[in-house]
């Protein structure tokens, strides 16, 4: 049983840091952008105020952060139950229409 637990908690950090990565690549994607912008003459960079901003509340990585703050508060159990209200195991079983209303939910709960 152990080894399923450490199986799976190698495998939430490995969904984890290819989230962090696939952001980063995002990141580095809008920067060459910007550099053919300036190459090619138009001397106008999109900064990030002029993106549409995301709302954070159904953003996956927002979502997962939540989750596990509340798992380190020690709310772990109540996690799975809530996860398993969304008809999930985990949260990349989510639907991500029911981002917001799991991340509302994972932040009552312990208040």
């Amino acid at each position: 049983m152990s080894a399923m637990n450490d199986l799976d908690l190698k495998l939430k950090e490995l969904d984890e840091q290819f989230d962090r990565q696939a952001e980063v690549a995002e990141e580095g994607h809008q920067l060459v952008q910007a550099i053919r912008q300036q190459v090619s003459g138009n001397n106008k960079l999109h900064t990030t105020d002029e993106r549409p901003k995301p709302d954070p509340v159904q953003d996956k990585v927002t979502v997962r952060q939540m989750l596990a703050k509340k798992c380190k508060e020690g709310y772990t159990n109540q996690i799975k139950d809530l996860l398993q209200k969304f008809g999930a195991d985990k949260l990349s079983d989510v639907d991500p229409k029911d981002y917001e209303d799991l991340y509302y939910s994972a932040e009552a709960i312990g208040q």
